[in-house]
């Protein structure tokens, strides 16, 4: 028997209690959000084991990505992520939201790492992201 999962998203949350990619996430053009909410949608179902390209992709460290395009607006949009709360089955919180003018903009990359950090050391936390 297969196992039914259900995935919960999560955002990062500063010690002051800022949520900068839900404000990120509703500060989006409705086509946007409709493709964010597809792709986090269409990974919500699955098992971790089919997570993979074009939709995410691992980058090491415990960091990874959830990517899509706009086309009404020619855009990709990259989502760095984390599978966090480790104590929680089938969590994942987002860490950073940006749009991709790069191949792989090293200043998101190592900021969606910081926040990654903050989180294993317990100087931030994460809410239930809001899609």
């Amino acid at each position: 028997m297969v196992e039914q999962v259900s995935w919960t998203f999560y955002g990062y949350q500063t010690p002051a209690g800022g949520k900068g990619v839900q404000e990120w996430f509703d500060g989006l053009l409705e086509e946007e959000k409709d493709e964010a909410r597809d792709r986090i949608g269409y990974l919500q179902k699955l098992p971790v084991a089919q997570w993979r390209k074009p939709e995410f992709a691992p980058l090491g460290d415990g960091l990874s990505e959830i990517r899509f395009r706009v086309n009404t607006v020619n855009k990709v949009v990259r989502i760095y992520g984390c599978f966090w709360p480790k104590h929680l089955r089938f969590s994942y919180s987002l860490l950073l939201g940006a749009e991709k003018k790069v191949k792989n903009p090293s200043h998101h990359v190592a900021e969606a790492r910081k926040r990654l950090s903050r989180l294993e050391r317990n100087e931030a936390s994460v809410h239930e992201f809001e899609l």
